[in-house]
């Protein structure tokens, strides 16, 4: 039926064309249908102006297609960049450092705690530690290690502490992010000394 409409209704003249605009606004739906009526029997009957529908609805369902491309592009783009900015945020917050502050603390030896010694709190997302070593302690390198109850070592790390305005710091990095929320050991050290322990709890 196509094929008849461009072919078998030549009219070399364009005798009662309605005009290219026209044609174009029917073919791209932009003229109400109520208005269009008038047109569509000139349509059906004039092969110029049907060849002339056929071309300019075709044009307009790529420039659709391209546009409908474009916006699921856009919201790609737009979900790709709140993604990434969910992980900086992440990331950020994760590369935090946090204060572990051991000035007033009583260290012991080995793996036993002091009795009634609160727990020092830390997240798992913590991963570079600012350490206050008990008052007194000297600078120089320590060694640092997370132990379980049992006496497990679960990370552990190397760092050189500094006296800042006469309290010992320790900077320090540990990925405790590989430890399951519960209560540990934080086990500090001269190297080839004996360790000292902490009571610790990671959430």
């Amino acid at each position: 039926m196509g094929r008849g409409l461009r072919d078998e209704y030549p009219n070399p003249e364009r005798v009662g064309c309605p005009g290219r605009e026209i044609v174009a606004a029917i073919a791209a739906h932009r003229m109400p249908l109520s208005q269009a009526e008038s047109y569509l029997d000139h349509l059906t009957s004039c092969s110029a102006c049907y060849r002339d529908f056929v071309r300019l609805q075709g044009e307009y369902r790529r420039r659709r297609t391209q546009v409908i491309f474009a916006v699921a592009a856009s919201v790609l783009i737009a979900v790709g960049l709140a993604t990434w900015a969910m992980l900086a945020r992440q990331n950020n917050q994760q590369s935090a450092r946090v204060v572990v502050d051991l000035r007033d603390r009583s260290m012991t030896r080995g793996t036993e705690t002091p009795p009634a010694e609160p727990p020092v709190e830390i997240s798992r997302s913590a991963a570079h530690f600012d350490i206050y070593l008990p008052l007194g302690s000297s600078d120089g390198l320590y060694d640092v290690r997370v132990i379980s109850l049992q006496g497990e070592p679960l990370v552990s790390g190397t760092g050189e502490a500094k006296v800042v305005q006469g309290l010992t710091l320790l900077r320090i990095d540990l990925r405790v992010s590989l430890a399951r929320p519960g209560n540990y050991l934080l086990q500090i050290r001269r190297p080839a000394s004996e360790w000292g322990s902490f009571p610790l709890l990671i959430h």
